[in-house]
């Protein structure tokens, strides 16, 4: 099985006192829509995965009619206990990079991010794969490439008002793209994918072209170990203009 885990503004709506809730609604940007998520875990379910999309306090329901597609966040049988067990236990987990994804990674499972800022991507676990949302310039109307993410000083903002001074829109990943990003997770780990040398080539040019860009930065401390994850190969084939 696998756990999904979507970020939205519910918990914290519900959750947090209304006086902080403004400390946190700063990262609004990272929220995810759960419904884009479907076509994925209905090719999950098609490969012989439960799935079981996490949280406590959501958004709206993950509307399913597959009996393998589960609910859990909006279920009687959502527990604390049962959050930290299917996190231990899963095959591998999808997740925007929200809290509970820690269990899984506490756990050396496999972990699909859809993360933002570019900057801080979990990078530790060689079998974790990353895909990143469109980072679209209003004023050109164009997408940003790695290079104009770091050099316009968004690969390291936290802050959703820095995204909307900057007149720059955080665009959510396609289902299909969520879909790719899935299948390659799955074909990895049963070591069905074919890499392809445009693949690695691809691969190698996302790398260094994003460790360049972090030495320009010239931070006092590392914020990165060893790169041991890959950039989802689908993405990296369709969108090429990214990595310049």
């Amino acid at each position: 099985f696998v756990c999904l885990n979507v970020r939205d503004s519910s918990y914290l709506n519900r959750y947090i006192k209304h006086e902080y809730i403004d400390r946190w609604q700063y990262q609004n940007h990272r929220d995810g829509d759960i419904d884009k998520y479907v076509l994925a875990a209905e090719e999950l379910a098609r490969r012989g995965y439960y799935v079981f999309r996490m949280g406590v306090k959501v958004l709206k329901p993950f509307k399913s009619s597959n009996p393998k597609i589960i609910d859990y966040a909006n279920s009687k049988m959502r527990s604390d206990f049962m959050d930290i067990y299917l996190g231990a236990k899963c095959s591998f987990c999808i997740s925007t990079d929200t809290g509970i994804d820690q269990i899984p990674r506490i756990f050396l499972k496999p972990i699909a991010y859809i993360f933002v800022p570019l900057g801080y991507p979990y990078v530790s676990n060689k079998n974790d794969l990353l895909i990143t949302k469109h980072h679209r310039c209003k004023k050109k109307n164009k997408k940003l490439s790695v290079s104009e993410i770091f050099s316009l000083n968004f690969a390291l903002s936290f802050h959703s008002e820095d995204f909307e001074l900057g007149k720059i829109e955080l665009e959510e990943n396609s289902p299909k793209e969520i879909r790719d990003l899935t299948i390659e997770m799955d074909e990895r780990l049963n070591d069905n994918w074919n890499e392809t040398n445009e693949d690695e080539l691809l691969q190698k040019k996302f790398w260094s072209l994003f460790n360049e860009n972090m030495k320009k930065l010239n931070l006092k401390k590392p914020i990165h170990g060893e790169i041991k994850a890959r950039f989802g190969a689908k993405y990296l084939r369709e969108n090429q203009d990214f990595i310049r």
